[in-house]
């Protein structure tokens, strides 16, 4: 599965209630916040596995990941404001 098509999923898992619209909005700015997720959770879980726990990076990628959230719901408000 591509980078950008594993993002999308794992946001739409992360933010179900915007399930739809991130399905259906097409952007390439949207894109990359997708690839960047994918990467930056792939990287947590990876980092989860790590024995012995490295919790400043979990707490690192957690925060990334939260951060990447916002940015996709803010842009997701953008593009719907702009459809309306």
């Amino acid at each position: 599965m591509s980078q950008l098509r594993s993002g999308r999923a794992r946001l739409a898992l992360a933010l179900p209630r915007h399930r739809e619209l991130l399905y259906h909005a097409k952007s390439r700015e949207l894109d990359d916040l997708f690839e960047a997720y994918a990467v930056a959770a792939e990287t947590l879980e990876r980092h989860r596995r790590d024995f012995p726990h490295r919790e400043e990076l979990i707490v690192e990628y957690v925060d990334l990941c939260l951060d990447i959230q916002a940015d996709v719901l803010t842009l997701l408000e953008k593009l719907k404001t702009a459809g309306d």
